[in-house]
């Protein structure tokens, strides 16, 4: 899930790159905790002392049977401020040989979600653990009981796993005193780094291939992540971005981009419900999409008042045919149409709402001319599913017996700008970026960051994932970000895109799985030179600028 921004001055202190590193005194820069560890108290909150339990399990995988290690466990991490900060917990997988050993040089992967403050629920039941939830795609789900089946797309064939609860998320836990740091942008890519660190010393991983593996605003943490692991002595072999938002930028007051972002996946959308090109391939319809919104739309929305009526019906009609809206609602939107008053139009006449997350969904809504909707149809359909399931597995069947219970996400306001009581939303960007700002900026925009991380290490291969009817994050906007990554020639081929017949939770339809799996398999078995066979990014006519 992706909680978009509300903004203030930043009240708390800035963090420099050697901040909320794991360690305090003369601990080894490597450990999640020091060496001389304050009390583990702080305001009357006391966090656990570090505990793991390891069951052993099988699967079969193309007709072959894989015996693999379940820990589900925690570390602790420090702040700059406060030692030790927050039990973080995990839950991993590790491939074993016929006598039962596990290989410490096989790839790891460490995968999150977003949020940010988010648990890793979801990630965890449905895409490449070696186990997943099975509900209906696209559709609501019935109540419990649940069915967890062998997952056939598991990338555990290809790499060891660790999925991570953020702070104060899932089962991690958090001390008050340590909220203004790791609730916070640089704050919480520190505190990844430091689990990750401590990580692979206490299970002898420091000489294994390492991935990270990052959804929704876990690829905002992750592309920074890549390049803060740089400065605190960890390479990545490669990094997997799925349901993209870089560059926070073009939401925070519906630019002229946010529009333009947004159009493709709205023709999309508008074609799977029928109301755009019956008689057209979704690959091309998308492609006429991409070519309308960089081309007339932006020149429409960059003329502003100064536009005439005449071009601006012609544009509204070209708009609606692409979308299925009505031409005179879109004009009458000034040719800018908010993705929530898209979810609202498509379907009113049948009375439904298109999800925002998938926008294959839909679902009943309770005011039907409100351009608020009473609810997210799509989360409302999943969320107890995964919740629910996610609990028995951890539970009953890996063995996780501490409280307190789990928790979906941290609890913080997201209205406060308290630091501490909210999320902080300022980011210290890699040094010589370009802005206006200075290195600091009022919201996240880590588009610096990755092409940093990649420049630093020209080894390092990236994936781009999308799915083509996410509403959340569209993947037209990811492409736009990518292209401004300003990265030497050489190097812009080190990144590739892959998309998917799904949502924001690409992974949540099982061809869609089934290609993203492949998709993995194929993006650890290359290297950086050969991620050109992987890319899925059609190519669109050069812009014609007349001098």
């Amino acid at each position: 899930m992706l909680v978009l921004p509300t903004f203030t001055k930043d009240k708390g202190e800035s963090m420099n790159d050697n901040e909320v590193n794991g360690q305090s005194g003369n601990a080894d820069p490597a450990q999640g905790a020091s060496v001389k560890q304050a009390p583990k108290q702080n305001g009357g909150k006391t966090l656990p002392e570090p505990y793991e339990k390891t069951t052993w399990h099988s699967t079969t995988v193309d007709g072959r049977e894989l015996r693999y290690q379940a820990t589900v466990g925690t570390i602790t991490i420090d702040t700059p401020k406060v030692k030790p900060a927050a039990s973080i917990f995990f839950t991993a997988f590790n491939l074993a040989d016929d006598e039962g050993h596990v290989d410490g040089t096989r790839p790891v992967t460490f995968i999150f979600n977003g949020g940010p403050g988010s648990s890793t629920t979801f990630l965890l039941m449905g895409s490449v653990a070696p186990k997943r939830i099975d509900v209906p795609d696209a559709a609501p789900v019935p109540a419990a009981p649940y069915r967890l089946t062998d997952n056939p797309y598991t990338l555990l064939p290809s790499s060891d796993l660790v999925f991570i609860d953020a702070a104060g998320a899932g089962f991690s836990e958090i001390l008050d005193a340590a909220k203004p740091e790791l609730w916070s942008v640089d704050g919480d890519v520190a505190g990844f780094s430091a689990f990750i660190r401590a990580y692979l010393s206490k299970y002898h991983r420091w000489n294994s291939p390492k991935y990270v593996l990052g959804e929704s605003y876990g690829t905002t943490r992750g592309a920074a992540l890549a390049y803060r692991l740089q400065q605190d002595g960890v390479a990545l072999n490669g990094l997997v971005l799925i349901s993209n938002i870089l560059d926070y930028a073009f939401v925070l007051d519906t630019s002229d981009q946010f529009y333009i972002g947004y159009f493709p996946t709205f023709a999309s959308v508008a074609k799977y419900h029928g109301k755009a090109a019956n008689d057209v391939e979704t690959a091309a319809h998308l492609q006429a999409a991409r070519a309308f919104a960089n081309g007339p739309l932006r020149q429409a929305l960059a003329a502003g008042a100064s536009l005439d009526d005449d071009t601006k019906w012609k544009v509204a009609e070209r708009y609606a045919e692409l979308t299925g809206l009505d031409a005179r609602y879109v004009y009458d939107s000034d040719l800018r149409v908010v993705d929530m008053r898209f979810r609202k139009a498509l379907l009113r006449d049948e009375g439904r709402i298109v999800g925002r997350y998938d926008g294959r969904v839909a679902g009943y809504d309770l005011d039907r001319m409100n351009d608020e909707e009473t609810f997210v149809v799509d989360d409302a359909f999943l969320d107890p599913a995964y919740s629910s399931l996610c609990n028995a597995y951890l539970r009953d069947e890996l063995g996780w017996d501490r409280v307190p219970e789990r928790r979906g996400f941290a609890d913080f306001d997201w209205n406060a700008t308290e630091p501490g009581k909210g999320w902080t939303w300022w980011h210290e960007q890699p040094g010589m970026t370009k802005s206006a700002w200075g290195s600091k900026i009022p919201f996240p925009n880590v588009v610096p960051d990755l092409a940093a991380a990649i420049a630093h290490q020209p080894t390092l291969k990236v994936l781009i994932g999308n799915g083509i009817y996410d509403l959340c994050t569209p993947f037209f906007q990811t492409e736009y970000d990518i292209d401004h990554l300003g990265l030497p020639k050489p190097l812009q081929s080190h990144v590739a895109f892959t998309y998917y017949p799904a949502g924001h939770m690409l992974y949540s339809a099982e061809t869609s799985l089934a290609k993203f799996s492949d998709d993995l398999q194929r993006f650890y078995s290359t290297d950086a030179d050969g991620l050109s066979t992987l890319n899925e990014r059609p190519a669109l006519p050069a812009p014609q600028i007349a001098l």
